[in-house]
């Protein structure tokens, strides 16, 4: 359902171990094999190639006191 590219990786591996971008069902396969070999799960997500990534991060202590 998702449709290709898809990217494939090992779960908690942070794009490492297995990681890749898929463009076909055989593409996949050994995506997931080389994955499945460092954890007992795998992670499959519609590729967002070539979009640009923000990210933003807040801080907040128990007073509510925010930094960002």
């Amino acid at each position: 359902k998702l449709g290709y590219p898809v990217m494939a990786r090992a779960a908690f591996s942070l794009g490492g171990l297995g990681s890749g971008f898929a463009n076909t069902k055989e593409e996949l396969k050994i995506l997931a094999q080389q994955a499945l070999a460092h954890s007992s799960q795998l992670i499959i997500d519609k590729s967002l190639k070539g979009w640009k990534e923000v990210e933003y991060e807040v801080v907040r202590d128990a007073y509510d006191n925010c930094i960002t």
